[in-house]
C-alpha cells in the first residue's frame, strides 16, 4: 500500500513538473516571439490558417518520412533493434524529453526501461546511448559549417568583417567535428577519461573511491569496446542516416516557409535549420521553447525575408518537430504499456522490466 502511495506521488510530481515545464514553454515563446520579430500572433496565426489542408497532409508526410530516416541512425546503434521498436524509441522519448526542462534524463529512463523489456543488456543500451547522442553532436556542428559555407558561396554575407567571422567560425567548427571524431577512435583519449574518472571518484569517496573508480574505469573502456565495433561496423549506415533526417528537416523548413509564403533561398533555410537545432538544446525550456523560434525566425529575417510569413513559417515547423511529437508520442507509450500488460496477463508472469520515472 505504502508503495503503491509512494509511486502515485512520484507520478504526480513528475506530472506537476511537466505543466510548470509546458507552461514555461508556452510563457517564453508567447512574450519573445512577437518582440523579437514584430509579428502579432492573430496575424501569424490567420496566416497558419489560411494554409490548404493538402498541403498540411504534405508536410505531415514529409515530416514522418524524416522520422523513418532517423531510425535508421538507431538501428545501426542498437543492433538487433527492429525499426518499429526504433520509432518507439524515437517518439516515446521525444514525448516524454519535450515536456520538461533538461528533460533528456526521463527520455533516457524511458527508453532504457524499454530496451530492456526487449531483451537487451544495458551495456549495449549504454553503446547505443554514446553513439546516437555522439552522432547528433557532430550533426549539430556540422550544419552550420554546411550553412556558412553555403553563405559565403552565395554572397550572403556582404561585408568583409561579417566573411571574415564566418570563415573562422567556420574553421572552428571545422576543428570540433575532427576533434569528436578523433575523440571516438582514440585508445589514448579513452584512456586518458577513464583515468580522470577514477581520480575523481577517488577523491570524492576517500574509503571506498579506489575500488568503485576502477570498476566504474573498466565498465567505460568495455563500453567504449562496444561502442568502437558498433561505429566500425554501422558508421555508414549512421552517417547517411543523420544526414538523410537533416536533409528533410531542411525540405520540411523550408516546405513550411514556402506554404505560409515565404520563398526563402536554400543558404538562408540551412542557417535557420542551423540555428534552431543549437537553440533547440537551451534547457531553459522543453526543446528551447520561445528562443528556438524567436532565433530561427530572427535569422531568417537578417538574411533578407519578410517577418510575417517567416514567423508563420517557423511556428508551422516547430508544430510538427516539437509539439506533433508530445501526443503522438503520448499516444505510441499508452499503447505499449498497454500491449505488455496484456501480454503479461495472458502469460500470468509481470513484465520484466517496471516503467520507473526518476521524480
Amino acid at each position: 500500500m505504502e508503495a503503491q502511495v509512494a509511486r502515485r506521488g512520484t507520478r504526480l510530481r513528475t506530472a506537476g513538473k511537466a505543466l510548470v515545464a509546458l507552461a514555461l514553454g508556452a510563457g517564453v515563446l508567447w512574450w519573445l516571439l512577437p518582440r523579437t520579430s514584430g509579428v502579432s500572433w492573430s496575424a501569424a496565426a490567420h496566416l497558419i490558417g489560411g494554409i490548404a489542408p493538402h498541403r498540411l497532409a504534405g508536410l505531415t508526410g514529409l515530416w514522418a518520412c524524416g522520422l523513418l530516416v532517423h531510425s535508421f541512425v538507431l538501428t545501426g546503434a542498437l543492433p538487433g533493434l527492429s525499426r518499429r521498436r526504433a520509432l518507439t524509441l524515437s517518439l516515446t522519448g521525444s514525448a516524454v524529453s519535450n515536456v520538461a526542462p533538461m528533460g533528456g534524463a526521463l527520455g533516457v529512463a524511458l527508453n532504457c526501461s524499454m530496451a530492456r523489456a526487449w531483451r537487451f543488456r544495458d551495456r549495449s543500451f549504454a553503446a547505443y546511448l554514446v553513439v546516437t547522442n555522439a552522432w547528433d553532436v557532430l550533426a549539430k556542428l556540422a550544419l552550420p559549417l554546411v550553412a556558412l559555407v553555403g553563405l559565403l558561396a552565395a554572397g550572403g554575407l556582404p561585408t568583409r568583417g561579417l566573411r571574415a567571422g564566418a570563415l573562422g567560425a567556420s574553421l572552428l567548427l571545422l576543428v570540433l567535428v575532427a576533434a569528436g571524431v578523433t575523440a571516438l577512435r582514440s585508445d589514448r583519449v579513452a584512456t586518458a577519461v577513464a583515468r580522470f574518472v577514477t581520480a575523481a571518484v577517488r577523491r570524492a569517496m576517500p574509503r571506498s573511491g579506489a575500488e568503485r573508480g576502477d570498476r566504474l574505469a573498466a565498465a567505460l573502456l568495455q563500453t567504449r569496446l562496444r561502442i568502437r565495433g558498433v561505429v566500425s561496423r554501422t558508421w555508414p549506415q549512421l552517417t547517411l542516416g543523420m544526414a538523410g533526417y537533416l536533409t528533410l528537416l531542411a525540405a520540411l523548413l523550408w516546405s513550411c516557409l514556402h506554404a505560409a509564403g515565404a520563398p526563402v533561398p536554400v543558404y538562408a533555410v540551412l542557417a535557420g535549420l542551423a540555428v534552431e537545432r543549437l537553440l533547440s538544446l537551451t534547457p531553459v525550456t522543453p526543446g528551447g521553447t520561445g528562443l528556438a523560434e524567436a532565433g530561427t525566425a530572427g535569422t531568417l529575417v537578417a538574411l533578407g525575408a519578410s517577418p510575417l510569413p517567416v514567423v508563420a513559417g517557423v511556428l508551422l515547423y516547430r508544430a510538427f518537430t516539437f509539439v506533433l511529437e508530445i501526443p503522438i508520442g503520448g499516444l505510441w507509450l499508452g499503447l505499449w504499456l498497454l500491449v505488455r500488460a496484456r501480454a503479461a496477463g495472458t502469460t500470468g508472469t509481470p513484465p520484466r522490466s517496471a516503467l520507473r520515472l526518476p521524480a
